[in-house]
């Protein structure tokens, strides 16, 4: 059997996670034990009826301009065994250099409000749009895994994305 890899010979965080035969729950911010994310809302982004997107934490988003609305989604996943986050956190760029036209931007490894985590920025290409994308992955104490991915069009000016970026905060 073969393991579908990425640009740098590397799987999905999904693949890497199912080829280790290790089960995903999404987490609602309700559950039980769940890590707390907060991000913060900039003024015209407004929250999703989480009915519309089943398994998200939480999406947000702006009122659709040409066929498109920026926004912001926070996934949570429960692991069901305790997992090594740096082996995890080596395959977090896979999705993001698969996309259509990826230009990379910047990547971080490191740790984030105390947790292991990895970010990717760039951009790609959807036509006739180009598409600004930043993904955060952090572990939380090595069974949860959260995930924030906002997507603008790259030719918005920013601040909205990069206010929800810097104030996104995890806590166990």
């Amino acid at each position: 059997m073969t393991t579908p890899t990425g640009p740098d010979g590397l799987p999905s965080i999904a693949e890497y996670l199912a080829s280790a035969g290790v089960q995903v729950e999404s987490v609602a911010p309700e559950a039980p034990g769940a890590p707390q994310i907060s991000i913060p809302v900039p003024e015209g982004w407004q929250q999703m009826n989480p009915a519309q997107f089943p398994g998200a934490y939480g999406v947000w988003a702006t009122a659709p301009e040409g066929g498109w609305a920026d926004n912001a989604v926070v996934l949570v996943a429960k692991f069901s065994e305790p997992m090594d986050s740096s082996k995890l956190l080596e395959c977090g760029f896979t999705d993001a250099r698969r996309l259509p036209e990826w230009q990379e931007l910047d990547t971080h490894t490191g740790e984030f409000n105390g947790f292991p985590s990895s970010a990717i920025t760039g951009t790609y290409v959807v036509a006739p749009m180009t598409l600004w994308a930043y993904n955060r992955y952090v572990i939380v104490e090595d069974r949860y895994l959260v995930q924030l991915t906002v997507t603008t069009r790259a030719d918005h000016d920013g601040a909205d994305a990069a206010a929800i970026v810097a104030g996104l905060a995890v806590s166990a």
